[in-house]
């Protein structure tokens, strides 16, 4: 990642003036020199509306601020979809984590910072709070952002899982802050209304790319195609607003450090409130080749298939059986899908009985590469020995089929 040579401190700035700094480093090359100052008040009005919210405890992330401004090493962790792996950027040093990265290392030349960027395309918060622990809380990070609003759906699945994943890193043992962002689409459809319900429940700071966006376009400020890869994913001047929000609300933070009152009780691990859904993803991992062996299997090799998760199973036979046992209250499957057509539809059973027949196929623009999906939930709330087996269905004509793991809680 290129490191821009310019460095700067932000404590004593106005936030109009760093708002002005902003758009000259991140939008100007890509707007006409006389529309500069236009451009400069429309950000100031995106940034606004994107932090209306109440402002929620800061304790944490104040902590973090002066632990840079200490000279402290730092670990910043990014959690989300496609639009935090960096989806839409021309290149991964456009996407909105690296330049948030930038703007740390900048601010901060004598701190180290260390950033851990996991993004998964096309994945929500239920299998995020599956790979937190081993994918983000495991580094112990000072500060987490999490961005989910665009793949969650206003499901109770899903608000039980963005809940499970906000107090699970929370409770994680570095205590880190937490900043909920909140990603749209074209049409404004996201799940920001559910979730920023629970950043409110939950006393923590949140941004809001939707909030500034949309009502520019519906203004004629700029057009969705001009800040878009796509009807999801920003493109590089989308991921520099993006960035440019969440940059600009840590300069704010920066600039009244002193004035904010920390409550000392909040930066380590504090009693949160009661729970609005059921607690039962607090222990969720994935289980894969690596860490459960199958009960009984045939015609089932062990590749690395897909790049974010090792250890996938592959049915490669006609006769392909895979049968695993595990205790859990909860049980899902994560499984590979292609464009191409050519994997099959196998049937999956849950002690005996057929809960799901997953198809390894996808339409583009119609599915993702990388599928969760829930498959028993226990309905007394208590864990059991539970027996999954997975075979081809009979009107599959495809054989080829790739597990990716268990998600287990």
């Amino acid at each position: 990642m290129d490191i821009l040579a310019k460095r700067r401190h932000a404590g004593d700035r106005k936030v109009s003036i760093m708002l002005a700094g902003m758009i000259l480093t991140l939008c100007l090359s890509m707007i006409p020199a006389d529309c500069a100052r236009a451009a400069d008040e429309t950000m100031l009005s995106m940034y606004r509306r994107a932090v209306d919210f109440p402002q929620g405890d800061l304790s944490r992330l104040a902590n973090v601020l002066r632990k840079a401004q200490n000279g402290e090493e730092i670990t910043i962790g990014f959690l989300g979809g496609s639009i935090t792996e960096g989806r839409g950027a021309a290149d991964i040093q456009d996407c909105y984590v690296s330049q948030v990265y930038k703007w740390w290392y900048d601010t901060f030349p004598q701190a180290a910072i260390n950033v851990i960027n996991a993004g998964v395309g096309g994945t929500s918060s239920y299998l995020g709070v599956h790979r937190v622990g081993d994918e983000l809380l495991v580094h112990s990070p000072d500060l987490v952002f999490v961005e989910f609003a665009v793949n969650d759906t206003a499901t109770q699945l899903c608000r039980n899982t963005y809940e499970n994943l906000i107090r699970k890193i929370l409770m994680s043992e570095s205590d880190p802050a937490l900043v909920l962002l909140f990603a749209t689409n074209e049409a404004g459809d996201s799940s920001e209304e559910i979730e920023a319900a629970l950043g409110r429940y939950y006393d923590l700071p949140m941004i809001s790319y939707g909030k500034a966006v949309l009502p520019e376009i519906e203004a004629g400020s700029f057009a969705w195609y001009e800040i878009a890869e796509d009807i999801v994913h920003p493109n590089n001047r989308g991921h520099s607003i993006f960035a440019g929000l969440i940059t600009a609300y840590l300069e704010e933070i920066c600039s009244r450090l002193d004035s904010i009152e920390i409550d000392e009780g909040r930066l380590h691990r504090y009693e949160l409130p009661e729970p609005l859904t059921p607690q039962s993803y607090q222990d969720a991992h994935i289980e894969n080749a690596s860490t459960l062996t199958p009960e009984a299997e045939l015609g089932y090799g062990v590749y690395d298939f897909n790049y974010h998760f090792m250890d996938n199973w592959y049915a490669l036979e006609e006769e392909s059986y895979l049968s695993f046992e595990v205790e859990a209250e909860n049980i899902g499957i994560l499984y590979q899908r292609t464009e191409e057509g050519t994997f099959g539809q196998y049937d999956i059973y849950v002690d005996g009985v057929c809960v799901r027949t997953l198809d390894g196929n996808f339409v583009k623009y119609e599915g993702t590469e990388t599928e969760a999906e829930e498959l028993y939930v226990s309905p007394d709330g208590e864990k059991a020995r539970h027996v999954i087996t997975i075979v081809k269905n009979p009107l599959s004509v495809n054989t080829d089929f790739v597990i990716i793991g268990l998600l287990v809680s």
